[in-house]
């Protein structure tokens, strides 16, 4: 039974000291990765930037419109989360991190967690190089809300855990390719950017104000299908997310991109300043 108990603690999904569990504050020892296996379990993860919650705002109302495409709600206001998250960050006292919320519901029982989670931040070579991919045949069946997939992330996570690709790419059964399996993915042509229909993907915080940001700037952003057998024809292609934020790709299986693509790197630069400009407001 100790054995036991050590690898699970070792595998635990919680990364810091303290957690919170509906409304108390415990111990990370107290955590079990099977608190939320169970039933369905509606969740964001964020990334903290000097101890602030980034686009804290947009995380939630994604969160609430999750709940509502799978029928459920969220038994939390926005003024209780953002107390539990900060009380969370602050007792830990961490500077830079992922910080995940959990809305498990399992039969009559209703719970909510809020922890740090290990994350991996691109390398700086990686920002500069870009990074590996490969595509993998599957898709969510609710791809718009953002419900723990415990089958599809543990074997993503192998490959990613295991090899030097960086992403997952999903690819659905009519070999139109959708996203990263942790991710948002968009290809540049010429001046033009790529992404999948938003009614096939989850609408991620940082590929919004990628949108945002080109629409601004008058960049056109067609959001369309894209098949496999199509993606020689792109010069670049980049993922977005909570921990990579914008970083290039250099390949998706035997598929070459440009990593230093004018509009990449202006789209690079201008989201990093964005976000300093958040930071110093919030």
């Amino acid at each position: 039974m100790q054995i036991e108990t050590e690898e699970n603690k070792k595998m635990s999904e919680c990364s810091q000291y303290k957690y919170i569990h509906n409304s108390k504050l415990k111990d990370s020892s107290e955590f079990e990765n099977e608190f939320f296996r169970n039933g369905l379990s509606l969740y964001e993860v964020m990334r903290v930037v000097e101890s602030k919650p980034i686009f804290l705002e947009e995380h939630l109302i994604r969160l609430q419109e999750s709940a509502k495409k799978v029928g459920q709600f969220i038994w939390l206001n926005y003024h209780e989360l953002i107390e539990k998250i900060k009380l969370v960050i602050r007792k830990n006292g961490v500077v830079e991190g992922n910080i995940k919320i959990v809305f498990n519901i399992h039969e009559n029982n209703r719970n909510f967690y809020c922890y740090f989670v290990k994350h991996k931040y691109p390398e700086r070579d990686e920002y500069i190089e870009g990074v590996r991919t490969i595509i993998y045949n599957a898709e969510r069946s609710n791809p718009n809300a953002k419900v723990y997939n415990h089958k599809l992330r543990s074997y993503t996570n192998t490959i990613i855990e295991n090899t030097d690709i960086f992403e997952v790419i999903l690819m659905d059964d009519l070999d139109n390719i959708r996203e990263g399996s942790r991710s948002n993915l968009f290809f540049i042509k010429g001046a033009e950017l790529v992404t999948a229909p938003d009614d096939e993907v989850l609408n991620g915080i940082v590929r919004e104000k990628i949108i945002e940001i080109c629409e601004r700037m008058g960049i056109s952003v067609l959001k369309e299908k894209i098949a496999y057998n199509t993606l020689s024809d792109f010069d670049a292609a980049f993922l977005t997310g909570t921990s990579p934020q914008i970083l290039p790709i250099k390949s998706i299986n035997m598929i070459y991109f440009d990593v230093n693509h004018h509009l990449l790197k202006l789209l690079l630069e201008t989201y990093r300043k964005e976000l300093g400009i958040y930071i110093i407001g919030n």
